[in-house]
């Protein structure tokens, strides 16, 4: 699978309004014009998407990597942010812009590193899941903000509590 650059339509968020730990919460505009990359990780049939920020600052904190770094020149901080993955399995909610909505610098970063991506997201997100199954979530920095919470369901595992 190659790269997949998109948006989440307005009425994803609007759907899952409920949602908690989300980018933008409340504003469903902002978050259907944040541009995502698609990410193909196995987990069952789920299709992740990884949100692209503009300030993502440090990619790895004292308690482990919270995404990947994607700079450009005017954004040198931006990166993908894997504690705000969406998982998406309705294609009818993304839209692929006719033309990449960010800077080509950007885009081949993403593109070189993709493998790189991947196995970072499917690391993060067995540790997640790790974390849910032993009731640790609120106690472990690295995953006490993830969007993924919303996922459970889609994930195979319930939370104990």
């Amino acid at each position: 699978m190659g790269i997949t650059l998109c948006f989440i339509k307005e009425s994803y968020f609007k759907k899952h309004a409920s949602f908690v730990k989300m980018l933008d919460t409340g504003n469903t505009e902002k978050q259907s014009k944040r541009t995502h990359l698609c990410i193909k990780v196995e987990c069952g049939e789920n299709k992740f998407y990884l949100p692209l920020r503009n300030n993502l600052g440090a990619e790895v904190r004292k308690f482990g990597r919270i995404g990947h770094a994607v700079p450009s020149l005017k954004r040198k901080n931006a990166g993908l942010d894997y504690r705000y993955a969406l998982i998406v399995n309705d294609d009818s909610y993304i839209e692929i812009p006719k033309e990449k909505k960010i800077p080509e610098s950007q885009y081949r970063c993403m593109k070189r590193d993709y493998d790189r991506i991947q196995a970072e997201f499917s690391d993060y997100l067995k540790g997640f899941m790790k974390a849910v199954r032993k009731d640790r979530i609120e106690k472990e920095p690295l995953y006490r903000e993830s969007s993924l919470v919303n996922f459970l369901m889609e994930l195979g595992i319930s939370e104990s509590r």
